[in-house]
């Protein structure tokens, strides 16, 4: 899927980069798992898919595998849909990551062994695609 061909690279001015959200280039190929910490959703677990085209980063999808479909800050308000895409590079040019991470206090995983762990439970072996 192909969102915005072409499109020119830029931070939105409205666009803040939380520090919490790791840089592209620290995620694993698969992605970054986290897990949501405030609202309704609390204990869920969150995972940003990358796609990556013939020059490199594409866009990534931010899926919620073991919660509700939208997921809700502490005062009700929608914070995101399942399966929601954005093409802005994390860690470069803010986005939904960066949003999702502040408005849930979505704490990203760090820990190599429980990552691995969690894609061999998750997709049958460590590497979904």
């Amino acid at each position: 899927m192909r969102l915005w061909p072409n499109r020119p690279r830029r931070q939105p001015a409205d666009e803040e980069i939380d520090p919490r959200v790791p840089k592209l280039a620290d995620w694993d190929r698969n992605g970054i798992i986290g897990t949501i910490g405030s609202g309704p959703a609390a204990g869920s677990t969150v995972v940003a898919h990358p796609h990556w085209n013939e020059n490199g980063f594409d866009w990534y999808e931010l899926e919620v595998l073991d919660g509700p479909e939208q997921i809700l800050d502490e005062a009700g308000r929608l914070v995101m849909d399942d399966c929601v895409v954005d093409q802005r590079v994390p860690g470069e040019e803010g986005g939904l990551i960066d949003a999702v991470t502040r408005e849930v206090d979505v704490r990203w995983w760090t820990d190599r062994e429980r990552i691995d762990a969690f894609w061999a439970t998750h997709w049958g072996s460590t590497s979904p695609t």
